[in-house]
Order: structure tokens, then C-alpha cells, then sequence
């Protein structure tokens, strides 16, 4: 018992220890009670107050004056305004603003009113940073302002979290930019060499001819364009245009397109004026040189096309370099076609086996135009054309046509997406391909989007691909996606050999099998080749063909032009 009672006596003092808390905290719970009551009054005419400061025009503090008006909504609904210095500070719905967090967060969305500088920039990706620090515009004497700041710092914000293309990467996986993007990286430096190069490439009877040499833009024999009011300039003599950067600036760019808006010293501009029909082509000529003590020399030709309502025209573009020399050709085409409109493109890709060739060819093609495309690729180690093309209206036609021919150590790619959004649309896509050597890869990817408003359409895509040695490589995706439920769409993809009953349905007729061999080849790519404008163009581009499979031992024999 005793025992019991020692151990209960300490908690009778506890206890009442406890209940003295509980009365004093149910005092002051009384007492703020009361308070509140008290003050009922007084806090509602503080609020009152409030509201009828609310309704008083805003003056920030001076330190927030241009700094606030490009973050605070048009009618905010503002609190106090007060402080000074970096303390100065305005209540947004709730949220303290200071100059401090206003500059971060324009630094983060919009990178501000002006330009980002690209070489101040911090870049997540030491490939891409590299290129703009020691090839970006910024190192160049021209001066020339290729696009309006907000355009240029948008290319520049995507840029700075951009990635260097990997093949882990779905739209890279077949193309491997290993070696461009572990390469030392210099400028181009403008210099006669690729004007040399240029002048082997001449298009008789074009309304002008533009060389881009290394990036710099020379505009020659343009009087057919000038007597049609036809505009074929360069930004650095006309001024910016309005259109360029409008469509790479947005989702539709890529690594490429924003490297190529860093780095361009110039802008190509071709503007057609409205209802103006111009028959001669226009010749666009892009002519690279090599880099010095092992370096790779970067260029980033730029155009763009505008077509106005009603205008047609026909633009023909030849790629080329020097022969063995390393150097980077990085290409951007920005082209708007207005409402009835039309516009023919020609591509003649013949770079050297050691260059790199990246095109991004943005289009966008309002009601009733037409925009029909046709590429011949053939030279470089790596090249790759990025081909998007967006109808914005009604009874709109898409013509995309292309032949690869991909010889040893050579990796062709063609990525091209068409979005159809509205009625009664037509596209009609070809790729052919030819891969005649083992260690040759052709690459395709076509994305054909028939979107639900684009009913009563008709979408045709093609994809043949003719291995010529055991061992050639060719990646074949095409993509018809289809939503609207009133189409007409149909898509087909072959990879084969030559035909062993073709072979000998030729031989049979008393040919060698080194000539019947060639009459396939030829006739494989005429369908691209024979919608090429004028028989001195198709002549060229058969030449060009005809060394390249020579060079990779298959004989070919031309069976187009007569």
C-alpha cells in the first residue's frame, strides 16, 4: 500500500497544473473574442477603405515604372504600392511583386523587349552553345537584321534548352549527328572559294540569278524580275521582312532552324506581288567552301518567299560545295503562298561525300494555292531535309516529290509533315530512294495529317526504295493520320531489288544485263526527274546521277529526254 501511494502522490500537483493552463488559455481566448467583437466595426470600414483605393488609378513606385507595365494585367486588381528601391513592391491579385521577381519572370517567359545576346546566353547543350558562340551572327561584320528582336529572341530562349540531335531521339534515330556535333566548329569566312564553286551552276533564261556564298548574298541578272515587280534582294540592303521568322520561330522550327536564326548573316527575300504571273524561274544558288587546320565551316543560308494573292512563280535551288571538303551547309526556307497563288520549287542537292547538308522548308499555303516541290539529293555525308507544310484553307494542293540516291558512306533523310485543316484539300507525295552502296542509308518519315475539318479531301502518299547491293539500309515510316470521316487517302511503301522478270524481260531482247540493270535504275528516278523545268535543268541533274552510281560502280543509262 505504501508502495502504491508513493507512486499516485506526484500526480494530484500535475493535474491541477494542467487545469490552470486550461483557464488561462479559455482568458485569452475570451479576451480575443471580445476584441474582435469590439473592432467589428473598425475592420469593416478598413475594408471599405480598401475597395475605394482599389478604384484609384495606380502610380507604381518610380523604380517599377517600365517594369511593371509589360507584367501587370490591364485592370489589375492592385492592393498597395509601396517601398522603395528593391523593396518597392505592388500587391497582383494577392501575389507580391517586386522589380526584382518582375525582371525574372520577363527573363523567363519573354527574355524582354530586346534581343537576347547570343554570346551572354547560357546554354544547356554544349554542341549548340559552341555553334552560337563561335559561328552566330553576332561575329559577323554584315549587320544585317535578318528579323524583327521578339522573333529572333524567341529562336534564342527555345535555343537555350535546346538539345544537340542524338538517335535517342525518335525524329534522329536513323540519322546520327555524332560526327557534326563532336566536330571543331569555325565560321565560314565568305571568301572567294565558294564563289568559284557557284559559277559552275548556271540556269539559262531566269528572271535572277542569287548566289550565297558562305552566307554572303550576291544578287545578279535580275532584270526579268525587276520588269515583272518582282522583289529578289537581300534583308541588308532592303530591310527586314515581316515574314521571316513567322514560322520557325514557332512549334513548327527545330534545333536546326534556330541555330540557322543565330547564325544567319543575311536573308534572301523574294516577293512576288499580287496577281503577277513571272514564267522564268528564278535561280537560287547555295555554294560552300571547306574549314581550315581540321575545322568544320558553318554556313546558315536564309530565304524567303512570299507569293501574293493570285501570284505564280517557279524557284529553282542548287546545293553544292566544295568537292572533298568539310563544311556545314545549315539552310532555312520560310514561304508564304496567298489565296490562288502558285508556286513551283525545284531542289538539286550536290554536295561533296564530306560535307553536312540541313534544310528546314517551312510553308504555309492559303485557300485555293498550290505549292509543288521537287528534290534530286545526292551528295553529302549526312543530309537531312526537314519539310513541313501547312494548308490554311479551303481547295488547297500539295505536290511533294523526291529522289534519293544514297551511294557509299552517305545517309540520305527526308522528314516531311503535311497538315490538312480544311475542305476539300489534295496532296499527292512521292519519295523514291536508291541506296547502291553497303555501307549507304536512305531515311524516310512522312507525316500526312487529315485533320476532322478536312473533310472531302484526297491525300495520296508513295514510298518506293530500290536496294541495290546485299547489305543497304533504308528506314521507311510513313504516316497517314486520318480524322475526318469523308477521305479519299491512300498510302503504300516497297523496299525490293531489281526484279529478276524485269532483268530478264530486257535481256530477252537481246541487252546485256549491265544495260538492263541500267534501264531499271533510270527508269526508278525519271518520275522525279523528268518534272524538273527545262531539259538543260533535267540534263544536269542526269549527269549528276550518273557520277554518283559510276562513282559506286552501277552503270546507269538516262531514258527520259529524247
Amino acid at each position: 500500500m505504501g508502495a502504491r501511494g508513493e507512486a499516485s502522490h506526484p500526480v494530484t500537483p500535475r493535474l491541477g497544473a494542467i487545469d490552470r493552463t486550461n483557464e488561462r488559455r479559455s482568458e485569452r481566448a475570451s479576451e480575443r473574442t471580445s476584441e474582435r467583437r469590439s473592432d467589428g466595426a473598425s475592420e469593416r470600414a478598413s475594408e471599405r477603405a480598401r475597395r475605394d483605393e482599389e478604384d484609384r488609378p495606380i502610380v507604381a513606385p518610380a523604380t517599377m515604372r517600365g517594369v511593371c507595365a509589360a507584367t501587370l494585367p490591364t485592370n489589375p486588381t492592385v492592393a498597395r504600392c509601396g517601398g522603395r528601391g528593391r523593396n518597392a513592391a505592388v500587391i497582383v491579385g494577392g501575389r507580391r511583386v517586386t522589380p526584382a521577381s518582375v525582371a525574372r519572370a520577363r527573363a523567363s517567359a519573354t527574355e524582354g523587349t530586346a534581343a537576347v545576346s547570343a554570346n551572354e546566353a547560357t546554354w544547356e547543350d554544349g554542341f549548340v552553345g559552341r555553334c552560337v558562340t563561335t559561328t552566330g551572327s553576332s561575329s559577323s561584320s554584315s549587320g544585317a537584321e535578318i528579323m524583327d528582336d521578339a522573333r529572333k529572341s524567341a529562336e534564342l530562349v527555345a535555343l537555350k534548352r535546346a538539345r544537340a540531335p542524338t538517335t535517342r531521339a525518335e525524329a534522329y534515330r536513323f540519322t546520327d549527328f555524332g560526327g557534326l556535333t563532336s566536330a571543331t566548329l569555325a565560321r565560314a569566312k565568305e571568301e572567294g572559294a565558294a564563289r568559284g564553286v557557284a559559277e559552275k551552276v548556271r540556269l539559262d533564261g531566269c528572271a535572277a540569278r542569287v548566289v550565297i556564298a558562305d552566307g554572303g548574298v550576291e544578287v545578279t541578272d535580275d532584270q526579268g524580275a525587276k520588269s515583272a515587280g518582282v522583289v529578289v534582294a537581300k534583308c541588308s540592303e532592303i530591310g527586314t521582312c515581316e515574314e521571316t521568322g513567322a514560322q520557325s520561330a514557332g512549334a513548327r522550327g527545330n534545333v536546326f532552324s534556330g541555330l540557322n536564326a543565330a547564325c544567319a548573316s543575311d536573308v534572301v527575300i523574294v516577293r512576288v506581288p499580287a496577281g503577277v504571273k513571272l514564267v522564268e524561274p528564278i535561280h537560287i544558288v547555295h555554294a560552300s567552301s571547306g574549314g581550315k587546320d581540321g575545322a568544320v565551316a558553318v554556313s546558315a543560308p536564309r530565304v524567303t518567299v512570299v507569293l501574293e494573292r493570285g501570284a505564280e512563280a517557279s524557284i529553282v535551288e542548287d546545293f553544292l560545295g566544295e568537292a572533298e571538303a568539310e563544311y556545314w551547309q545549315n539552310g532555312v526556307c520560310e514561304i508564304t503562298i496567298g489565296q490562288e497563288a502558285s508556286l513551283t520549287h525545284a531542289m538539286i542537292q550536290n554536295h561533296g561525300r564530306a560535307a553536312t547538308h540541313t534544310r528546314t522548308t517551312l510553308v504555309t499555303q492559303e485557300e485555293g494555292s498550290k505549292y509543288e516541290v521537287d528534290e534530286v539529293s545526292v551528295g553529302g555525308k549526312m543530309a537531312r531535309h526537314d519539310l513541313n507544310v501547312k494548308q490554311l484553307g479551303p481547295r488547297t494542293e500539295t505536290v511533294l516529290a523526291c529522289f534519293n540516291l544514297a551511294g557509299a558512306n552517305q545517309t540520305l533523310d527526308l522528314h516531311s509533315t503535311l497538315q490538312l485543316d480544311h475542305e476539300e484539300g489534295k496532296s499527292d507525295q512521292i519519295h523514291k530512294c536508291i541506296v547502291s552502296a553497303a555501307s549507304g542509308r536512305g531515311v524516310f518519315d512522312g507525316n500526312v495529317q487529315v485533320n476532322r475539318l478536312a473533310q472531302r479531301t484526297d491525300a495520296q502518299q508513295l514510298s518506293r526504295n530500290l536496294l541495290l547491293v546485299p547489305k543497304a539500309t533504308v528506314n521507311v515510316k510513313p504516316n497517314l493520320q486520318i480524322i475526318a470521316d469523308d477521305v479519299k487517302c491512300t498510302h503504300g511503301c516497297t523496299v525490293s531489288d531489281l526484279e529478276e522478270e524485269e532483268l530478264f524481260y530486257i535481256r530477252s531482247r537481246g541487252l546485256s544485263t549491265e544495260l538492263a540493270r541500267s534501264l531499271l535504275v533510270s527508269g526508278f528516278g525519271v518520275e522525279v526527274i523528268s518534272r524538273l523545268p527545262g531539259k538543260d535543268l533535267r540534263d544536269r541533274v542526269n549527269s549528276i546521277v550518273r557520277a554518283s552510281l559510276e562513282r559506286d560502280r552501277v552503270q546507269f543509262e538516262w531514258t527520259g529526254d529524247n
